[in-house]
């Protein structure tokens, strides 16, 4: 029985979403496509416990199910669902359903593991060529349905009570992995997966980045503004075991997640008075924020927007610190959410992603500062005809705490 009707997609939904990629597959003279990916499961059949997805080129969805069918056929909504055939047995099954010889079939390229795509090679693709669907169905996901925005929306709700909580966390005295298990465990409560997915390689995340002081200078391997030490060597990244002392810029960037739909934010918290430095610095970034905001439309590139943003920091006078120190910047300045916090358009120096109504992207520009730390916001927006709507609404002010002293437990 589905716990909640509310986050399973419909059968209208998910013939959507199949009859969108098909539409590129055509396009781009491929046969078909099949499916492995979670997140790609997730959006064309509506759980993650199919073992894959057979896409023909019209017509509906085949469903390929292991040893629980029966959990799969309870939680799609779409009729054709199958025992996953032997492999020696998986293309005759395909050409049958899809009526049609898969000269090209489309495969997931970007993140099929070598040796699972060197089997299907030998087993599946004899007398096939491969084709790369991963650009189209990111393509696909990248404008999303008004189900998917009410999901966006329902984690944004649920992380600004989250927000809401760190003041009083904060005063208590804490370090950054205590702050964050605090507001992980709230989180988790109002049923946040606790999994982030990403399409990129070796690119995962926990809850985000919570960085105390200089902490929030350190950067890391990890394609972000903001990288942090983290716990240990396996995780090097995002808040670590430092002690949050008095007169510290603390910068809260989380995630939410409602349904399996991200969404992303990051507030400012300062441990005392706010010095006039970060205060001013701030203010100019706000003013950059709401700049290019009016200025983004559907039909730019993706790379328009990042060069407007720096232009529009040169002219607010943060040249030097932003989104970075020195001649190394971070190569994007946002990215789309939806499954997958890494999802187009990301917002890049070579972008070429052309924006579109339905597109939900995360804007994160960031200031460094040497000696005291990163200043920066994020927010989440939906693109829309006529500019945007924002779909995190947490209070911007930065908030001043008085602490207690470090809580060491």
């Amino acid at each position: 029985m589905l716990k909640s009707l509310s986050v399973w997609p419909s059968k209208a939904e998910l013939t959507r979403r199949s009859k969108a990629v098909q539409s590129l597959m055509r396009q781009e003279g491929m046969d078909g496509a099949l499916f492995f990916q979670d997140a790609d499961l997730l959006y064309l059949c509506g759980t993650t416990q199919a073992e894959a997805v057979f896409l023909p080129l019209r017509g509906r969805p085949l469903v390929l199910a292991g040893s629980i069918i029966d959990r799969v056929r309870t939680e799609t909504r779409l009729a054709d669902v199958e025992p996953m055939p032997p492999w020696s047995k998986l293309r005759s099954r395909l050409e049958a359903y899809g009526r049609r010889k898969l000269s090209i079939l489309g495969l997931e390229l970007d993140v099929l593991p070598v040796n699972f795509f060197q089997r299907l090679s030998r087993e599946v693709l004899a007398g096939s060529e491969p084709g790369d669907v991963s650009p189209l169905i990111q393509r696909a996901r990248s404008v999303k349905s008004d189900f998917e925005v009410k999901q966006i929306k329902a984690a944004a709700s649920e992380l600004d009570l989250v927000f809401q909580t760190v003041p009083d966390v904060l005063a208590q005295g804490v370090t950054e992995l205590g702050l964050e298990a605090r507001l992980f465990g709230m989180a988790h409560a109002m049923g946040h997966q606790g999994l982030y997915r990403s399409r990129g390689f070796n690119h995962g995340m926990f809850l985000g980045h919570i960085l105390s002081g200089t902490s929030g200078l350190i950067r890391s391997k990890m394609a972000s503004p903001t990288g942090g030490s983290g716990v240990s060597p396996g995780y090097g990244q995002g808040a670590g075991l430092k002690a949050i002392g008095p007169g510290e810029l603390v910068s809260v960037d989380i995630l939410g997640n409602h349904g399996g739909y991200i969404v992303d934010q990051a507030r400012l918290f300062f441990t005392g008075p706010v010095p006039e430095a970060v205060r001013e610095s701030y203010g100019r970034l706000l003013n950059v924020v709401k700049s290019l905001m009016k200025n983004i439309r559907p039909g730019m590139t993706s790379g328009a927007v990042y060069e407007q943003s720096f232009k529009l920091a040169e002219k607010n006078g943060l040249s030097d610190g932003y989104m970075g120190l020195g001649r190394k910047r971070c190569p994007f300045i946002g990215h789309g959410v939806g499954l997958e916090f890494d999802e187009l358009p990301i917002l890049s120096r070579k972008g070429e992603t052309i924006l579109e109504v339905g597109m939900v992207f995360a804007l994160e520009p960031r200031v460094f500062l040497p000696g005291i730390g990163v200043v920066g916001i994020e927010d989440t927006y939906l693109l829309t005809d006529d500019g945007y709507k924002l779909i995190t609404f947490s209070d911007r002010d930065i908030k001043e705490v008085k602490t207690s002293g470090p809580d060491t437990d």
